[in-house]
This record gives C-alpha cells, structure tokens and sequence, in this order.
C-alpha cells in the first residue's frame, strides 16, 4: 500500500493510495512542531495511526512538497514552510516507517497523478501546469519526468515574460507566475479598474473576479482577457521546448471552466507556432479536487 502525502504551509495530508484511489485519509498541522524532526515524528505516527485503522500495511512513501528536490530528497529551503533550513525529508520518513521514500516537488507530483491515473493517462509527452498561489509546473517527455541536472527543471512559471515587468516572489521581475498566479491576477484586476469607469471594491480572491466576469463587470472581464494572454504565451513557448501532445491545467485558477479556458484556447492556438498546430490539446485536471495532490504523492511513491 502506498502511502502519499502532501506537506502544505499549514496543513499536511496524508492518503492511503490503492489502484488509482484515495481509500483512507488523514491530516496534521505543518506547523507548531518544535522543529523538523518533530514533525517528521508526527508525521510517522499519523502515517502508523492510519495504516492501522485501514488495516493496511504502508510498503512505499510518496512525499509532494514545495522546493522538494526529488534527486537528493531535500526540501530546499521553502519559502512558506516553518523550516528555512534544508530538510532531508525522504530519508526522515524512510528511517522512520522502514520502507523506501520518495520526496518530489509539488508540481511534479501533480504531473505524475495526472499522466498515472487523470487527464494525462497513456500520454507520454505531457505539461502539467498548476495555477494557484504560485504556478508550478511538471514536464513528461518520452515517458519519463523531466528533473534537470539538479533536480530542480521545468520551472515553467519563472521563465521570464515581460522584461523588467511585476516584481516576482522569486527575487527577479516579469515572471509568468506574477501575472497568471491569484497574485497576479489580483494585481491586473486591479490595474483593469484603474481604466475602467466602472467603479468596484478590489477583490479579494479570483473568485470574485470571476462572479464579476460573469456579471459583466469590464474589469474582470479584462482580468481574464489580459491573464488568458499571457498565459498562451508562455504555453505556446513551453511547447516549442519539448512538444507535448497534451497540456493539463490544475488548481483553483483552473476551475473557472469555460470562463478562462474558451479565451485560453483561442490566444493559445493563435499563438502557438504553426509546426504544432492541431497537435498539442489543451484541457483541465480530471482529478478529484481533494485528492489530486496525494493521487500525486502517491505516483512519486511507485518511483521508489
């Protein structure tokens, strides 16, 4: 039985994974642990707890995290977890539950679910882009995942797209996640009602913004026009790299159905150089919302 979890700013999940799905579940706070080590031991004993009371026999660990360095097992210093230090989680959690462990990054999780067992299953030439607070990405080419000589390739959302443009929470200007994140799309709803005469309080999620839209508010409807262009451009630049057959978006950005995706599918046709044209699809998660990242968790465990 493999057991996935997913390690979050606040919260941790933790998922027993059988044929492609979720059978038992449980959760943990990622914080108010006295340090890393601690929580590696909470979250042993919560992997124990569960097993336990599934009746199941945890035989290999899937471990999702941000900054997760999938070659060295390392979370690398990530930004919104309590620990800014690097931490070997893999090797923690393996030591712990005596079986092999996996750490991957996030976004490449979120790939793996989808080409194991979502709307990537049988594509071996595959993107998976996340839009959420940030915008992760994971890269499947020929069958296999595309880590890099570092283990940290296929940072879709901080290739650079408008020089010298939005300060980025990476440390550089005009990153594609600082204008097709929630960030980014707060920031342009915001800059959209600076022009608009149409007069309206600043959301305060994407939401709103997309109720608004569908209200016929011009800001919002310019929101998602400006944020739809921008980011068919980065996936038609993303293609021209390693030519996926299909392009799967995940996250909360994503749910917003035909609203983001009608335009997105029309800017990025328009866009996409001609070579690839009529061979590139372009859809959205076939995930269960609750159990996509440990679905995810749960791919990198077979890689064990």
């Amino acid at each position: 039985m493999i057991l996935g979890i997913d390690i979050g700013g606040t919260t941790t999940k933790l998922g027993l994974v059988q044929n492609g799905q979720v059978i038992a579940r449980s959760r943990l706070s990622t914080t108010g642990h006295a340090d890393d080590r601690a929580f590696a031991d909470a979250l042993a004993h919560e992997a124990i707890e569960l097993a336990t009371s599934a009746g199941q026999q945890i035989t290999a660990i899937g471990i999702g995290a941000p900054n997760a360095n999938q070659l060295t097992g390392i979370i690398e210093m990530a930004p919104n977890l309590p620990w800014k230090h690097d931490v070997p989680m893999a090797r923690m959690m393996a030591d712990r539950l005596h079986v092999p462990a996996v750490l991957g990054n996030d976004a490449n999780a979120a790939a793996l679910g989808e080409w194991r067992f979502g709307a990537g299953h049988g594509i071996d030439d595959l993107l998976v882009v996340t839009l959420g607070t940030g915008v992760g990405s994971g890269f499947i080419v020929n069958g296999r995942l595309v880590l890099g000589s570092a283990g940290n390739a296929g940072e879709l959302g901080h290739m650079i797209l408008v020089p010298g443009g939005r300060a980025c929470t990476c440390g550089r200007k005009g990153c594609l996640e600082a204008y097709v994140s929630i960030r980014g799309m707060l920031a342009t709803y915001a800059e959209a009602a600076s022009d608009s005469t149409q007069a309206t309080g600043a959301p305060a999620d994407v939401k709103t913004i997309a109720d608004r839209a569908n209200e016929g508010d011009k800001a919002a409807v310019e929101c998602f026009r400006r944020t739809t262009e921008w980011l068919a451009i980065g996936l038609a630049n993303a293609v021209c790299a390693t030519g996926p057959r299909r392009i799967v978006l995940f996250g909360g950005i994503a749910r917003n159905g035909e609203l983001l995706m009608a335009p997105l599918r029309e800017r990025f046709h328009a866009t996409l150089l001609n070579i690839y044209q009529g061979r590139v699809d372009l859809t959205v998660s076939a995930l269960p919302d609750d159990d996509a990242a440990l679905l995810g968790a749960a791919a990198l465990g077979t890689l064990g």
